[in-house]
């Protein structure tokens, strides 16, 4: 272990708070080459994975994502799933998706190189901040290696959405890294700018902080306050803004994903304990792993001693030990143990709630400390089989393979959503989630009969469930069992009446049933709860207009596109209004606007056209003819264009 030299406390210098050089010599890029292709490597299959699952909430169904509306993804909460469940605010990482979708749309190819490129990325930085911190180069190095392979990362990198967690290490750990260089006032600066973002990417990056100063504690360095208050003042500025935004520092999580929503402080307690026993063995053994641990795949505990409780305290109980052994015989492990628990503590639960009980992904930064003492181990195992470096190597070799062969099979999991949604079940019998997932994920390939099937398993083992009750509801109106839907929806209604899509899809299975009125009334009821929500306002639209209420109609249409300017629905709808009533003039201004938000759409040039003619502006129809006929020269309404009367 190498400490760095203290001067005379009175004449305390620059060079008296830098790290301490590493006692081996300095890793030649080579190696930091190659710890980044074989990041790169255990995940080149997943490079074939969809969009799926909360990647659909996050960025094709995220308006500021698809329009790169970079001011409201500042302004508003990053990703809404369509239940209202939980929202976030990751600004960065929704950037970096708008950024991806402005290149290639949707297409998922290009999600997940960056992705991978960011998990190589993260692997290479970690690797040499721990150089600098425990000046052991070989031990840092096999740590990188292992943390590149870990399978419990699959849920990070194979998930687009898990582009969070990857944003939060390298902003975080690049924070780290530039203090730890000491250039001076503006490296500092740097720093804390580099942290701030971070912390915007996810809030874990915070934690950083509190592993920077262990590391000088426990590797006694003398605490260099002016490097450290930026970077907490950062972190302070990050938290401030999300509170700002969301309207408090953590939105409160729902029962189906976080158990705690509803537990007493004790079971709280006790719940958070048994899942560290479940962390545990993720790290130490990384064979079966699950995209989903909600309720009641992981029950609430509520006494010290149930079995998976004493698990827990046994892992704390010897981490503990460990940490306090390494205090005085092996700094490295009581490293690798504050690392651990620092990074953990933010995502635990015990400090904050947070919008899941547990998940492989929030494991990703403190596994680090994990990998580190693991590589400890090997260094040490190696050192006493022989002094050349060979057994090292050989032994790190062996674990860095299983770990990757099992983060290949993985990544197949996230092939697709039907692969995916299976793999769910199967994973997590017992998580009511799961089974409405899947239950969803049916339907859509339109086995209804199995959908619905595993809607009412979910229902069993949490029995009303709103949002259940809702997606059960969707799915029997498109079997035609409007009025076993309708019931669903008004079950879910009675238990949760700020569930917005539910007076919507209510009032649209009343419609199907030909009783607008009683559609009218649904949307009325759910406009009393929120009048904010433009779908409500669009629907009870389309149903006035059925009843011939051609005025009230034009009300709500427009106070739909007041509220969503960028609704193609509702503009198009309103359009048809216009045109009922001979008001082309106005149709028409409707259709300009239409042409930039859908300017792939050729019908929508040609009813501009159309609709302009119609107002008597030949002038203007023959200039969008010409727009239209250059833009869609083989589109066969464009080419009807031509032909028609003034063409």
């Amino acid at each position: 272990m190498i400490v760095a030299a203290r001067p005379h406390p009175a004449r305390r210098t620059e060079a008296s708070v830098r790290p301490a050089q590493p006692a081996t010599s300095p890793p030649s890029r080579g190696w930091f080459v190659l710890l980044g292709a074989v990041a790169i490597g255990c995940y080149l299959n997943s490079l074939r994975g969809a969009l799926i699952y909360d990647d659909l909430n996050a960025i094709v169904r995220n308006p500021a994502v698809v329009e790169l509306d970079l001011l409201r993804i500042a302004r508003t909460a990053s990703w809404f799933p369509p239940n209202g469940e939980f929202d976030a605010y990751r600004p960065v990482t929704t950037a970096s998706f708008a950024a991806n979708h402005a290149l290639h749309g949707t297409a998922p190819l290009g999600y997940h190189v960056v992705n991978t490129l960011l998990h190589a990325a993260v692997c290479v930085v970690l690797a040499t901040v721990l150089v600098r911190v425990t000046g052991d180069a070989r031990l840092a190095l096999v740590a990188g290696f292992l943390f590149a392979a870990h399978p419990v990362h699959v849920e990070a990198v194979a998930s687009v959405v898990g582009r969070a967690e990857l944003l939060a290490a390298l902003l975080g750990l690049l924070a780290w890294w530039i203090v730890l260089a000491r250039h001076g006032p503006g490296a500092r600066a740097a720093a804390a700018l580099v942290l701030f973002a971070g912390v915007l990417a996810k809030e874990n990056a915070a934690a950083i902080v509190a592993v920077a100063v262990a590391a000088d504690l426990i590797y006694r360095r003398p605490l260099d306050v002016r490097a450290y208050w930026p970077l907490a003042a950062a972190v302070a500025a990050a938290i401030l803004l999300r509170s700002v935004v969301l309207g408090g520092v953590a939105p409160r999580p729902f029962r189906l994903d976080n158990v705690l929503a509803t537990a007493s402080p004790a079971s709280r307690l006790w719940t958070v304990v048994a899942v560290v026993a479940t962390y545990a063995r993720l790290l130490v053994w990384p064979v079966h792993l699950s995209a989903d641990y909600s309720y009641p795949q992981v029950a609430l505990a509520t006494s010290p001693a149930d079995p998976r409780v004493l698990a827990g305290l046994a892992v704390l109980a010897v981490a503990g030990a460990l940490a306090t052994w390494g205090w005085f015989r092996q700094r490295h492990a009581c490293f690798a143990i504050a690392f651990a628990a620092l990074t953990f503590a933010i995502v635990s639960n015990l400090l904050v709630l947070i919008g899941t009980l547990m998940a492989e992904r929030l494991l990703y930064l403190p596994s680090a400390g994990f990998c580190l003492l693991l590589a400890l181990a090997i260094v040490t195992i190696g050192a006493r089989i022989g002094r050349r470096p060979t057994a090292t190597v050989a032994l790190a070799a062996v674990v860095v393979g299983l770990y990757a062969a099992r983060t290949v099979e993985r990544n197949a999991v996230w092939r697709d959503a039907p692969t995916f949604f299976a793999a769910m079940v199967a994973d997590a019998p017992r998580s009511a989630r799961s089974h409405r997932e899947l239950g969803l994920s049916l339907s859509e390939q339109n086995r209804h009969g199995d959908a619905i099937a595993e809607m009412e398993t979910s229902l069993r083992l949490a029995p009303d469930e709103p949002v259940t009750l809702y997606d059960l509801g969707n799915v029997l109106v498109r079997t035609g069992r409007l009025g076993e839907a309708i019931a669903a929806y008004e079950r879910s209604i009675e238990l949760r009446p700020d569930l917005a899509s539910a007076y919507v899809n209510l009032g649209n299975a009343h419609s199907q049933r030909g009783d607008e009125a009683a559609a009218e009334a649904a949307f009325r009821r759910g406009l009393a709860i929120d009048s904010q929500v433009a779908d409500l306002h669009l629907n009870l639209a389309n149903a006035l207009l059925r009843q011939g209420r051609t005025a009230d109609a034009e009300a709500e249409y427009r106070e739909t596109i007041r509220l969503a300017p960028r609704n193609v629905i509702a503009r198009m709808n309103y359009t048809t209004l216009l045109r009922g009533t001979g008001r082309y003039d106005e149709a028409a201004e409707q259709l300009r606007v239409l042409v930039t938000l859908v300017p792939e759409n050729p019908s929508v040039r040609v009813g501009l056209v159309m609709f302009l003619r119609a107002a008597g502006r030949e002038q203007e129809a023959r200039a969008a003819q010409a727009e239209a006929e250059r833009l869609f020269p083989e589109d066969a309404s464009v080419r009807q264009l031509r032909v028609s009367p003034g063409g």
